[in-house]
């Protein structure tokens, strides 16, 4: 009898949710908006899952559910696991037989190991370093938020560059290439009326300054390439403490998160890091079907989803 599974990967931004069974055949995926238990209260969280498995069971809808795993952000708290757990059982369609909540790093994670323990490094609007030890202990290391962690992140990039490009407004530095970038994507008329719009609105409002950054630096302005050397640092310092709880040698360390994609970044941020380096081929909610199957032997089954995402 076929078995049918419900993969999810919810980020601050989005959630990629995935209907499949165990022939490796993909029946509905569908992506929507985050599904963060901390950034949604009750009712709004289960008019959002609602909405989802309308989408995802529109094409098929089986008689059961082996297993619902769900990888969000945030859901390492016990409360937020268990406040997931239930909403997800009020709102999936059908009996489903196993719900797994757990953080959405694990997905980050088994995303590029496949199930096997190694550590991930997230850069994107945030950072954090995560991990899982061969006994299946796990830890953190960061993600502690904008406001006192997240160092070296996309939202770290882009508060370093407005901070600059305000210091050389105020004569406190030299003015360089980057403040005319940062100008032009925030189309004002003078560097002061950058102030409502970042106070006014979300972090991704100054991650979205990274790629400006990362853009400079490669043509050698000199604010930028300081501002990169410092989030390469914070990273290189994630990696170096996720490698310090593992006594194995070869540990593979997954890269994830749109900051790996910037070529100068990566290079500065692993150099002298002696581990397996892995930047993922399949996105994050591969991760989460991984752990909906729990069958991290099944390489054939495996294979099959990793085709079918392709």
């Amino acid at each position: 009898m076929t078995k049918y599974f419900v993969a999810m990967d919810g980020g601050g931004t989005k959630t990629d949710a995935v209907l499949f069974d165990d022939t490796g055949r993909i029946i509905q995926r569908m992506i929507g908006q985050s599904s963060s238990p901390s950034a949604l209260d009750g009712a709004r969280l289960r008019k959002h899952f609602t909405e989802i498995f309308t989408k995802l069971f529109s094409k098929e809808k089986p008689s059961c559910v082996a297993c619902c795993f769900a990888g969000v952000s945030g859901c390492d708290h016990p409360l937020l696991r268990e406040r997931l757990t239930k909403v997800l059982m009020e709102t999936l369609p059908v009996p489903t037989e196993a719900i797994q909540v757990d953080n959405d790093a694990i997905t980050a994670l088994w995303s590029g190991t496949d199930g096997s323990p190694g550590a991930v490094v997230i850069a994107g609007t945030g950072s954090i370093a995560y991990g899982c030890l061969p006994d299946g202990s796990r830890f953190r290391i960061g993600g502690w938020g904008h406001l006192v962690g997240d160092d070296g992140s996309g939202y770290f990039i882009g508060k370093e560059a407005a901070r600059a490009a305000l210091r050389a407004y105020d004569g406190l530095e030299p003015r360089s290439p980057l403040y005319d970038k940062i100008q032009a994507h925030f189309k004002v008329a003078a560097m002061p009326d950058i102030i409502p719009m970042i106070y006014g609105t979300t972090k991704t409002t100054l991650a979205n300054l990274a790629p400006l950054v990362i853009d400079a630096a490669e043509s050698g302005d000199a604010a930028a390439i300081r501002i990169l050397e410092n989030s390469a640092m914070h990273l290189n310092e994630l990696i170096r403490a996720a490698l310090s709880r593992f006594e194995e040698p070869d540990v593979p360390v997954v890269l994830a998160g749109g900051l790996w994609k910037a070529k100068w970044l990566r290079e500065k941020a692993t150099e002298g890091i002696h581990a397996r380096l892995i930047r993922p081929e399949y996105p994050p909610v591969y991760g989460a079907m991984v752990g909906a199957v729990s069958e991290r032997g099944n390489a054939t089954l495996l294979t099959k989803l990793k085709a079918a995402l392709d």
